[in-house]
């Protein structure tokens, strides 16, 4: 299942490699360092490698210890706390293809971290020094180890000396290239090998401090003198680098997925090179140090950078660009923000800006602007492009300022136009902070709470599809219907009375932004209010803008988000019941995260795409079209489990004991762009209905779970709201106290029976004694019967048997005689024929009393006479299998055998009507089984005799210890089957 998940998470980094690639070019971007040191967390400042794991993780190696993050905190491996870890000087790391993570240190070999365990190898398993310098992975995906005294390899159980320590130098610079080539230099000459073979290339190679290839094959080397060398086609060329670059040693080399090269330096900051241009970015451009010793891609496309002095720096490309004074801007503080049909921009603040073919021009008094404080924005149909401002109101034409500011029906400069708006009949509509004005035919008009607004402070004016005016209010939300003023507020469901901005999307819904009451939803008569409680980043929604992607981007005081419309239509559905938003602040390029409103407009969507936000620190642009989104899930993990404070061992699941209360569970997510905006959720499923959202909190906590078992489950969204594919679970038994166990149920259970229990034995012992006397009775009276029939068989053998013997012989002596006088010779053999007769009759008789077969031939041979008399009597065909048993049971145990025998061929002789019989007895190590069946008529039940027949036969058996049973159907035969344990003591015999 691991390895399942591991290539999903493969073919899933492949899919997102190529989307951050397609949408990497941003036309307006810029990077931005962020930077971690010893007073972030780290356990020391330099910062040898970096890689990520399969499991999301990123680490990182320094001089006194191996870290391990998340986006949020660090985790510090060492000595003093990691058993396994013998030195804290780590200098190299990778991931092997078992996901085991090798770290090589400076003293004391390397360290492998597998399963959350750490182990070091050194000289004693075979590594060829202690002194470890670098890790590889070579074309099989086989490690090998560089030390101080050549390359050791790794063959899965310990060390062994590889054959390229003979070529490799142990100071220059060793290559593992994705194509599976293995590229190394020595002074003289460049190596290559791949597939078993060696190519070289002589060259002055004696300074190569780093070698790289890139996607296409070509070979990057930098050397210690700062001289970049690409190697393509066999041929060499030395890029010239400007001279305005210091001559620096080239020491790690990076291509990212862009194809650009990255040149980390030591001492002359970071390099990068693409199209044949360098740029440089050192400490003045927010890079902690100058010193880069690691460079690394994440899998999101994140660059990372080791540094030697200062930690650890990530570079990240901004989202956002600004307009500011820098740029041409007469002041940072923009307000509203308008298109032209021109395609010029128009920004209003303390003052007036056009931007245009990517320069401004500034408008002041010197040119005519009366009012500077500029508050709204407009161009009617004439190209007038109307300016209200804090008292006062005019317009542009042909480059000329118009002013209407003395003719305004307002209270002269105590007032502010907030907003401008030309309804279809042409009429210009006004909102300032003193009522709504309606300009039409060179006169004004004026409206106010008198004659139905919410409020005198309008904000925002909209024309629907159909026409009808709508008018943001600080009072509430305002229509004007057949010339009457129909409002909703607060008292109607409205989040907030302060409203700042109106949208009408494709679909003619509105959406309502509020100043601090979050987002309204208003279709179909029903208002839905959103608001941080459901998931929205912030309470104020000053402007509302939309992408082609199906997005809303909206300003507040906390910055800009994003929330997919979508989504908020299956919250106002009741399909979800909690937002995921996109917040972008300074991390994104912001130089102020407060946005202007309650001007109009404060914010547009230009007719490139590209939406402008009026913000403190300038007007903020987004690039939409190229905006580089996160498509890859975060991976979640649960790393730590406390009950009652203290740690719990877990690996899926977690006992808790009886009296344990307090349980609480820490999780992450792993994503490395804006790691601090991600978004969690989680359900304990047993005890919670619905998805608990955590917003960014990394914990969960129970102070109580009641006894049972239970699932928790979490999942994580990155910073552009793209969720896991499936929650992290890990389950939870509550052990509960021993008075709610079954246990002490049971025991309290057994201690309200006792009295019944000793009750119930008394009379079980008492029937006991009763069988056990009835028992003995019943072997007594069978030793008894043994016993008699024994004396009465040898009476008639040796007293009646040898009297009729006597009177046969005085029989036979006067046949002779008669025979002689022929006289009396019929009546003599009528005398000597009834004697034999007699004498077999009292024969059988004995026999059937006392088998002395038993005592003459034994068990076996008494048993098969047995039959075959019985064969040699009846009508029925009797057949025998009879295994040698001789021995194996007592001399009473084998009367018993012969007794079950005897009564079960009697029965088929005397009842069963049956054509054949079988008697098979059988005999394995330990058991003997006796089977007796006919093909008769069969008895009505298998246990129904009443006579001395059956039952005694299932008394014999059971008083032999057997197991004696009865299968009969009417119709179908009988069989008896008896099954007896072999008694040891004869059975060794």
């Amino acid at each position: 299942m691991r390895a399942y998940f591991r290539l999903q998470r493969i073919l899933r980094l492949a899919l997102v490699c190529g989307v951050l690639t397609l949408f990497s070019s941003l036309t307006l971007g810029q990077y931005r360092f962020d930077s971690w040191t010893t007073d972030s967390g780290l356990p020391q400042n330099s910062v040898n490698a970096i890689a990520q794991t399969t499991d999301g993780y990123l680490w990182f190696t320094t001089l006194d210890g191996v870290v391990r993050y998340d986006g949020v905190r660090f985790t510090i491996f060492d000595k003093g706390n990691t058993p396994g870890i013998l030195s804290n000087r780590f200098v190299g790391l990778l991931e092997d293809r078992e996901g085991a993570l090798w770290l090589a240190t400076e003293d004391s070999g390397v360290t492998r971290y597998k399963d959350g365990w750490f182990t070091t190898y050194t000289t004693r398993e075979g590594l060829s020094s202690d002194l470890a310098r670098a890790l590889w992975l070579d074309a099989n995906q086989h490690l090998l180890v560089r030390t101080v005294e050549g390359l050791s390899r790794w063959n899965g159980e310990r060390f062994v000396a590889d054959s390229l320590s003979a070529q490799v130098s142990p100071v220059n610079p060793i290559y593992a290239a994705p194509s599976g080539a293995l590229w190394f230099c020595d002074s003289s000459k460049l190596h290559q090998l791949k597939d078993g073979k060696t190519v070289s290339v002589t060259g002055d190679f004696k300074d190569v401090s780093s070698i790289i290839e890139s996607r296409d094959g070509r070979l990057w080397l930098g050397t210690t003198t700062g001289q970049l060398t690409q190697f393509a086609a066999g041929q060499f060329t030395t890029l010239p680098i400007p001279s305005s670059l210091p001559k620096a040693n080239l020491r790690t080399l990076l291509e990212d997925r862009e194809g650009t090269l990255w040149i980390g330096t030591a001492g002359a900051g970071l390099w990068r090179y693409r199209d044949g241009q360098f740029k440089v970015y050192t400490t003045a451009d927010g890079l902690s140090d100058n010193v880069i010793l690691s460079l690394y891609q994440d899998r999101e496309g994140t660059l990372w950078i080791g540094t030697g002095n200062r930690g650890i720096n990530r570079l990240s490309r901004r989202m956002i660009s600004v307009y500011s004074t820098k740029d041409g801007l007469n002041a940072d503080s923009v307000y509203p923000i308008y298109e032209d049909r021109a395609g010029a921009i128009w920004l209003g603040g303390l003052g007036l800006n056009r931007f245009y073919e990517g320069k401004f021009t500034v408008y002041t008094d010197k040119n005519g602007l009366q009012n500077y404080n500029v508050t709204s924005l407009y161009e009617d149909r004439e190209g007038r492009l109307w300016i209200g401002a804090v008292a006062g109101l005019s317009f542009m034409q042909n480059g000329r300022f118009t002013s209407l500011t003395n003719r305004l029906p307002l209270p002269p400069h105590n007032y502010s136009v907030w907003a401008i708006h030309q309804d279809r009949q042409g009429a210009l509509w006004f909102g300032s902070d003193k009522g709504l004005l309606r300009y039409a035919n060179q006169s004004f008009t004026h409206y106010t709470t008198k004659d139905g607004l919410p409020s005198d402070d309008v904000k925002w004016i909209h024309e629907d599809r159909n026409g009808q005016l709508w008018f943001a209010t600080y009072g509430g939300l305002s229509r004007l219907q057949d010339g009457k003023f129909i409002s909703l507020t607060e008292a109607d469901g409205l989040s907030s009375n302060r409203v700042r901005t109106i949208y009408e999307d494709r679909e003619g819904v509105m959406w309502i932004g509020t100043y601090d009451g979050g987002l309204n939803r208003f279709k179909d008569g029903r208002l839905t209010r959103y608001t941080t409680a459901d998931g929205l980043f912030s309470n104020g929604a000053f402007q509302i803008l939309d992408d082609e992607r199906g997005n809303f981007w909206i300003g507040s005081n906390r910055g800009i988000y994003r929330v997919g419309r979508a989504q908020l239509n299956d919250f106002a559905d009741g399909k979800i019941h909690a937002l995921t938003c996109v917040s972008y602040g300074k991390e994104d390029g912001l130089l102020n995260t407060e946005c202007n409103g309650g001007r109009q407009p404060s914010g547009i969507r230009d007719r490139q795409g590209r939406l402008w936000i009026a913000t403190q620190g300038g007007a903020a642009v987004i690039d939409v079209a190229h905006l580089s989104l996160n498509p890859l899930p975060p991976s979640v993990m649960i790393e730590a489990v406390r009950v009652d404070r203290e740690s719990a061992s877990f690996n899926g699941d977690v006992n808790i004991a009886p009296g344990k209360e307090n349980l609480e569970i820490h999780y992450t997510g792993l994503s490395f762009i804006k790691p601090e905006f991600m978004h969690f959720r989680y359900k304990m499923e047993g005890l919670d209905r619905d998805w608990v959202e955590a917003g960014n909190r990394r914990a969960a906590y129970y102070p109580y779970l009641p006894p049972g078992s239970y699932s928790f489950a979490v999942m994580a969204a990155n910073s552009d709201g793209v969720w896991s594919e499936e929650a992290v679970r890990l389950h939870i038994t509550v052990l509960p106290p021993f008075w709610r166990t079954w246990r002490f149920t049971l025991l309290m259970l057994a201690v309200l029976a006792a009295l019944t229990f000793f009750i119930y034995r008394w009379r079980v012992l008492t029937l006991k004694r009763a069988h056990a006397a009835q028992e003995a009775f019943s072997r007594q009276l069978i030793a008894s019967q043994e016993q008699e029939r024994k004396r009465i068989a040898a009476e008639l053998h040796d007293s009646l048997g040898q009297n009729l013997l006597v009177i046969k012989n005085w029989a036979m002596l006067g046949l002779n005689a008669a025979q002689k006088k022929e006289s009396g010779r019929e009546e003599f053999e009528e005398i000597a024929t009834a004697a034999t007769q007699a004498i077999g009759e009292v024969r059988e008789i004995a026999y059937n009393l006392r088998p002395h077969l038993l005592d003459e031939v034994g068990l076996t041979e008494a048993l098969k006479a047995m039959v075959k008399r019985m064969a040699a009597a009846s009508t029925i065909a009797f057949e025998s299998e009879i295994d040698p048993i001789d021995h194996l049971f007592s001399k009473e145990a084998e009367i018993g055998i012969y007794r079950i025998v005897q009564e079960a061929i009697n029965n088929i002789a005397r009842h069963s009507e049956a054509t054949r019989a079988f008697v098979i007895i059988r005999r394995d190590i330990d058991n003997v089984l006796l089977e007796i069946r006919d093909d008769g008529k069969g008895i009505e039940s298998a246990l129904s005799g009443k006579g001395f027949g059956l039952t005694g036969m299932q008394e014999r058996a059971r008083m032999l210890g057997g197991r004696f049973a009865v299968h009969s159907m009417v119709g179908q035969g009988t069989t008896i089957e008896v099954r007896l344990s072999v008694e040891k003591s004869h059975d060794e015999s």
